[in-house]
């Protein structure tokens, strides 16, 4: 039995895709055919123009579609200034007359997470349990089965405006693909590229597109924050253009040309670069955020079309970790090589949140948030 997966990175005018194919047999993914597409009407999933958005989008599926050998679930990444983060907690009182704690109460207790103060503007788009405590017990990853009085919940929470929700829900409709699930793209990128070790110690993802970036923070295992940052490796670009006195796309073509580690002047200019982009992001941290004030991490994991050695190297010093690496998915199995690029690692990682964690389809992302919820808590097994 296999299962064919599509993922969606609508990226800063841009779409790329992936078809991962599963394959319950070996419990193996393979990474079949991927696609990627300019399109100057969607800019980090903002739609800005509805028509040419609709168009390339079933252009790109259209393209991944055939060559899977059934229908497949289609996953669409969600990235931008349109999503905020928090963390929660809710709470459940145990009413069984044996105290056992049920999937209901486990249920009632993450559904409590979401504050009832939430915008009305605003749409549950994933609820991440992160731990539990039962009676003053802390630290307990599955409470269905245990025995208690009163449960606790801690959970991530992952908000989005419901307008744009609505127009990539009709980008989507009009392209032909009504059910879809959508997941945040960063809570994608940690889940498969973050490990546990560098979670529990303490990490900063950051991946970086051309005009956004998204950064997740980890501290003792736990989600402690993310941020969608408008800002990314177009400010390389511009720096090393005004450097060269050129205009941006002749800047791009001589970084091309001179990759990092071939020339020793280019290497300078896109350090300098490099860390003048990073000392911005991390500006923005610090301003967005008390958490990664009181969780400093200690290693960086840097991934996306931005990322790379001077990245990386830059990384290293902004944030004086321990150490900083780029991450893709280079061990994948794959029909080419360049299936596995480092411009694909957005959309596979998309896949193969969806193939472990994935659910019935979403349908329409307009719904209200009580729809989400009982999604979400349908991809845990609590619905």
């Amino acid at each position: 039995m296999s299962q064919n997966i599509v993922a969606l990175d609508l990226g800063s005018g841009q779409i790329t895709g992936a078809l991962v194919v599963y394959d319950e047999n070996t419990g193996t993914c393979r990474v079949r055919h991927a696609v990627r597409q300019q399109c100057p009407a969607v800019s980090a999933c903002y739609i800005l123009d509805f028509d040419r958005a609709a168009r390339a989008v079933s252009a790109v599926l259209r393209q991944l579609c055939e060559a899977a050998s059934f229908a497949p679930t289609v996953v669409v990444g969600l990235r931008g200034g349109f999503l905020s983060f928090r963390r929660s907690g809710g709470t459940q009182s145990i009413e069984s007359k044996n105290s056992v704690i049920t999937s209901k109460d486990v249920r009632a207790a993450l559904d409590n997470s979401v504050p009832e103060s939430l915008d009305e503007n605003l749409e549950v788009v994933n609820l991440l349990p992160q731990s539990f405590t039962i009676d003053g017990k802390t630290g307990i990853q599955k409470p269905e089965g245990l025995v208690g009085n009163f449960l606790e919940a801690e959970t991530f929470l992952s908000c989005a405006l419901s307008t744009h929700l609505s127009n990539l829900n009709r980008v989507m409709t009009a392209a032909g693909y009504e059910d879809f699930e959508a997941v945040p793209t960063v809570l994608a990128l940690c889940d498969s590229l973050v490990k546990p070790e560098e979670k529990q110690a303490g990490v900063l993802l950051l991946d970086l597109g051309a005009a956004n970036s998204s950064a997740a923070l980890y501290h003792k295992g736990l989600l402690e924050g993310a941020w969608e940052i408008p800002l990314g490796a177009d400010l390389l670009v511009q720096e090393v253009a005004e450097v060269l006195q050129n205009d941006l796309k002749s800047a791009r073509e001589t970084m091309r040309q001179h990759p990092y580690g071939e020339d020793e002047v280019m290497d300078d200019l896109l350090d300098e670069a490099a860390l003048h982009m990073m000392q911005k992001i991390k500006r923005e941290l610090l301003q967005g955020s008390l958490a990664y004030i009181k969780y400093p991490p200690r290693h960086v994991v840097l991934t996306g079309g931005g990322s790379g050695l001077a990245a990386k190297n830059a990384a290293e010093k902004v944030f004086s970790v321990r150490r900083a690496r780029l991450a893709g998915h280079d061990d994948l199995i794959a029909d080419s090589e360049e299936l596995t690029a480092p411009q694909y690692t957005s959309a596979l990682s998309l896949a193969l949140h969806s193939q472990r964690h994935g659910g019935p389809a979403l349908g329409s992302v307009a719904e209200k948030t009580g729809g989400f919820l009982g999604r979400v808590l349908a991809k845990l097994g609590l619905n």
